[in-house]
């Protein structure tokens, strides 16, 4: 992932406390040099950016643009006073202090007037930029920041265990797996985030021991934004991204869900690589689905990730 660290060479004020700028300038042979960072500035936009992290709340909700810094290169050469003069949102302004912070562990060559070291003020830009991330790198915050290494799986729900559980909502459709009767007997699961809460759930989509193609999931969840991000299937996992780009929401499958409530989420079509598709086929499920039930799945509200 690029980053920019742009210097613009605004030069805000002096610390010369004796005479003001005008003055100084008309005396004959008047002299004044900038501050000098060991190796220039492509040195200096190393030291920065090569600690600079986008974070992972910024990427999710695809914020990006520019915090302006503000620090002090005093007479000794060293680096203070490094501040916030325009923020952009509170972690990414953070970061962008935190990553200046390395200023002060280097010692510049300090700027004069008339041969003398003074203090000089200098305000420059961080740009974030989602846009200039490099090919082949990862391409959202889940991919950077994919949460626990094991995630047990959610248990599932059927309507024998009474009403929905409280405090949560229940979520229920059928996935068409990856490789067909070729999976033979093992589970396939999806992992998803909740954006609401930051957590990770991992839901079964396809039983252990069942080689059949196409099975019913039903899981009791935490109300929130969810958004999917990748499918475990027999021999791999597959990260579950749209080509768009945006927020995490743009970029990734997503739907609400609703606390106390039945919803139908879609058919969940894995079969081919890297191409996952979400249908609308309630009827065809519900119809599957024992008569007892059947007038409760009816009624369940359909929210289809997109």
């Amino acid at each position: 992932m690029r980053f920019y660290f742009l210097f613009l060479g605004l030069l805000i004020s002096y610390s010369t406390l004796a005479q003001s700028a005008d003055t100084t300038r008309r005396r004959v042979g008047y002299q004044e040099t900038m501050p000098v960072f060991p190796g220039g500035p492509k040195a200096l936009f190393k030291l920065v950016t090569d600690s600079l992290r986008y974070p992972p709340t910024a990427l999710r909700d695809g914020i990006q643009g520019k915090v302006l810094l503000a620090f002090v290169v005093d007479s000794t050469g060293h680096v203070t006073n490094i501040t916030i003069k325009q923020g952009l949102r509170p972690d990414l302004d953070a970061e962008a202090l935190r990553a200046a912070q390395r200023l002060q562990a280097v010692q510049w060559q300090p700027g004069t007037q008339n041969r003398r070291p003074v203090n000089v003020f200098f305000t420059v830009p961080v740009t974030f930029s989602i846009d200039n991330i490099s090919a082949g790198m990862p391409a959202d915050s889940l991919d950077l920041f994919p949460g626990p290494a094991l995630v047990l799986p959610s248990r599932s729900w059927s309507t024998n265990q009474g009403e929905i559980p409280a405090g949560k909502g229940v979520i229920y459709g059928h996935c068409l797996q990856r490789l067909g009767f070729s999976s033979g007997g093992l589970p396939q699961y999806v992992r998803l985030l909740n954006l609401t809460t930051g957590k990770f759930y991992r839901i079964s989509v396809k039983p252990i021991v069942r080689t059949r193609p196409e099975n019913e999931f039903c899981v009791a969840l935490p109300p929130g934004r969810y958004v999917l991000q990748w499918y475990e299937y027999s021999y791999g996992t597959e990260a579950l991204r749209k080509a768009a780009r945006g927020a995490l929401t743009d970029r990734r499958y997503s739907f609400t869900l609703q606390p106390g409530q039945l919803q139908y989420v879609g058919k969940w079509d894995f079969a081919q690589p890297n191409a996952p598709r979400f249908l609308s086929e309630k009827a065809v499920l519900d119809a599957r689905l024992g008569t007892e039930d059947q007038k409760l799945y009816q009624e369940a509200f359909t929210t289809i990730p997109h």
